[in-house]
């Protein structure tokens, strides 16, 4: 080539570059990408480190210029060269990546830059550079380091990518930090879980002894290649290590521990008692009950016996659970009287029905009652339903929602539940209406649209206590199939309109109808401004009134989104992030991506992926791919795996046949006793989906078709003016 043309094309070559520069920032602003830095600020990071030639393409755009973005002064400067590193991908770019981590200390300050780091290092988890640096990832650190910022992101991808690997080194690796402990222990055994070494040698070579640790991880593997070695620590002299080996063997299936723990539940030793009930629980052999029925009888080993007496429930063990029950207190006690409700059996039904009498005991019993199967406990609250204190007031309320209950759960309705219903109705008492207005909706003699009528009759104010109960009555409707019946709260709306625009929190009928935001994830209906000012508020309905506000994304509307999926509140991060399953914006995509990358909490990050599975742009795939493979959380992996297979992963609505929470709020005081009535509440499904609810006026409350696994329950901050159950 000519000097001539030379001098051409490095000139096409110059101008060509000005374009991209010029026209690249806008184009990934509007996906809600981040861009390069502005020439002068390019100029500043250079003079930071040493360049190499600036007239080569490696000069520009190669190795040495992620180098100098690493020593940036900025975290999104030293994460692009992170990043920069990881697109190259070649060894020496892994190498320039992983000695920067070595030698430099404001990479390893920086949680963010850490996390990047360990996720790109993790596909090169079998180079002799990279896996100390993991190592040192999962293992080092005292206090302080174990909880800064994205530690426990950082730890989880590390320990994750050992396991992979299946190195002997890495093996090895993971057993010395399960046998350490501590949060770099417990990712390193759930890593080794998720992907167990193909030979349970490694985790077993050079070790005389098996320590516990070593023992729980054993059991929790399920190898039955571990069996022999366990039974050899069987001998070991120290009770500890001979307990583990025995609960792991347990764990198997194997029996050989069963002679050493009906030897350990005979002796005085605290220790060895509850090991040795553990083991024979754990077994389900004969002496389990009475090993369990022995630890609920002493002070020291109480509240082990009520665990394993949940663990193994049987018949045997309700008179040994009613005697311990003066001996504990608060949720102790709750748990107690759910493990007689677990055992079964006339003989349960019979203690649970005389702990109906006791107003501390009422509640967990009656629940008990309700979900425990059997014709005995069906009988026994059909008593209680006929019996003379069942006939009015707080015991009438409670019998008759233990019936709805079992309906409910085990679709078995006992007998005078439908008369108990009726005059409930009929009562002047707005907590006996509200439970009679619940009862009929949820057992479907009364339709949602006909109660709802005789709740807001017209020209007349709504009975919240009515809308309130119609509305949590509805999930069970939706539960079976009938899926609009949450949708006929969006008439409360409308009738509400003219109040929708004064102040910014939604009133208690509001609230109370918020269950048609389950049924219409976009709020149709509701205008735009008042979903933004609930979202924004503190209220049962901003999880809801987020979740619908990226339906109307657009450019007016989206700082407000962005500042909601980096708001403080992780239930509202969580509802933004599925409202953008169904944003009309195809660069939504981008900001489910970012909001996943550094996000620590696991609920939050499992909506991410939830939203995820219902867009179709590719660039999905990438985000759900790191989810699979390197999130701590399980059930963040599962719902990736299902994702990538195509599976969308919408929330239901409702749960056939799914439990049904029951909370009773308390008053601490007498003059407290406003506050709980008819107080507005958002219960959090183990989903991640929020319901708002509004007690009854008693404080009471029934939540039918929730999805298996825990909820949590959160009180509005304070009880909203009209709460009351009356008109």
């Amino acid at each position: 080539m000519s000097r001539c043309s030379r001098a051409l094309t490095a000139l096409s070559f110059a101008a060509l570059s000005f374009v991209a520069s010029s026209l690249l920032p806008a184009r990934a602003e509007a996906q809600g990408l981040a861009v390069g830095v502005s020439r002068k600020a390019v100029v500043e990071e250079a003079e930071e480190a040493e360049a190499p030639g600036r007239g080569t393409l490696r000069g520009l755009f190669g190795i040495p210029v992620a180098e100098r973005l690493l020593v940036s002064g900025s975290v999104e400067g030293r994460l692009r060269g992170v990043r920069r590193l990881g697109a190259i991908g070649t060894p020496e770019a892994i190498d320039a990546l992983t000695n920067a981590f070595e030698q430099s200390s404001i990479l390893t300050r920086d949680g963010r830059t850490r996390l990047e780091g360990i996720r790109i290092l993790a596909a090169h988890a079998d180079r002799e550079a990279v896996r100390p640096l993991l190592v040192r990832e999962l293992t080092e650190g005292g206090p302080e380091a174990r909880a800064a910022s994205h530690g426990g992101l950082v730890r989880g991808a590390a320990a994750l990518a050992l396991a992979k690997s299946r190195d002997k080194k890495a093996t090895s690796a993971l057993v010395g930090a399960v046998l350490q402990g501590g949060p770099g222990g417990e990712a390193a055994s759930a890593a080794l879980v998720v992907h167990p070494p193909s030979s349970i040698a490694p985790l077993l070579e050079g070790r005389r002894r098996i320590e516990p640790a070593l023992a729980a991880l054993l059991g929790d593997l399920g190898d039955v290649r571990a069996i022999p070695r366990l039974r050899l620590a069987l001998e070991d002299v120290d009770l500890a290590y001979r307990a583990a080996a025995a609960l792991a063997l347990a764990r198997l299936g194997d029996t050989s521990a069963q002679a050493a723990a009906r030897t350990w539940v005979k002796t005085d030793d605290v220790k060895q008692k509850r090991a040795g009930a553990e083991v024979l629980a754990r077994l389900g052999v004969e002496g389990a009950s009475e090993a369990i029925a022995a630890l609920l009888a002493a002070g020291p080993t109480r509240l082990d016996g009520v665990r394993l007496a949940l663990a193994a429930p049987s018949p045997a063990l309700v008179k040994p659970l009613v005697a311990a029950l003066d001996a504990l207190d608060g949720d102790d006690r709750e748990q107690a009287i759910a493990a007689i409700g677990r055992a079964g059996g006339s003989e349960a039904a019979t203690a649970l029905l005389a702990q109906l009498g006791k107003p501390e005991h009422a509640t967990a019993a009656a629940f008990a009652l309700a979900r425990m199967p059997g014709k005995g406990a069906r009988a026994a609250l059909e008593r209680a339903l006929g019996s003379t204190s069942a006939k009015k007031g707080a015991p009438r309320r409670l019998i008759t929602r233990a019936a709805l209950v079992r309906w409910l759960v085990l679709g078995d309705e006992p007998n005078g539940l439908a008369d108990a219903l009726v005059a409930m109705a009929n009562e002047k008492d707005p907590a006996d209406r509200a439970v009679g207005a619940f009862g009929q909706v949820a057992t479907g003699r009364t339709s949602v649209r006909a109660a709802l009528d005789a709740a807001c009759p017209e020209k007349r104010p709504c009975d919240v206590a009515i809308v309130a109960a119609v509305a949590r009555a509805s999930l069970a409707r939706a539960a079976i199939g009938k899926d609009d019946a949450p949708a006929e709260l969006a008439r409360v709306f409308g009738a509400n309109a003219k109040a929708m625009g004064k102040g910014d929190a939604p009133s208690a009928i509001e609230v109370a109808a918020g269950v048609a935001l389950l049924a219409d994830p976009s709020g149709a209906g509701l205008p735009t401004a008042v979903l933004a000012r609930w979202a924004e508020g503190e209220s049962p309905l901003a999880p809801l009134a987020a979740r619908a506000l990226p339906s109307r994304d657009d450019e007016a509307i989206r700082g407000r989104i962005k500042r909601l999926l980096a708001g403080t509140d992780p239930v509202i991060r969580a509802h933004t992030a599925l409202g953008l399953a169904l944003d009309p914006e195809p660069d939504a995509i981008s900001l489910l991506a970012n909001a996943y990358r550094f996000e620590e909490d696991p609920t939050v990050r499992r909506a991410v992926v939830r939203a995820l599975s219902m867009r179709r742009e590719p660039l999905r795939a990438a985000t759900l791919e790191l989810a699979r493979d390197l999130d701590p959380d399980d059930q963040v992996r599962a719902l990736a795996r299902a994702a990538l297979s195509g599976r969308t992963l919408v929330p239901a609505l409702a749960v056939s046949a799914g439990p049904v929470a029951w909370v009773s709020l308390v008053a601490n005081a007498p003059g407290a006793l406003p506050s709980i009535q008819g107080r507005a509440a958002r219960l959090v499904r183990s989903d991640g989906v929020a319901v708002p609810i509004v007690a009854d006026p008693d404080g009471v409350v029934l939540v039918p078709g929730l999805p298996d696994g825990p909820a949590a329950l959160t009180l509005a901050p304070e009880a909203i003016p009209g709460d009351a159950g009356s008109p």
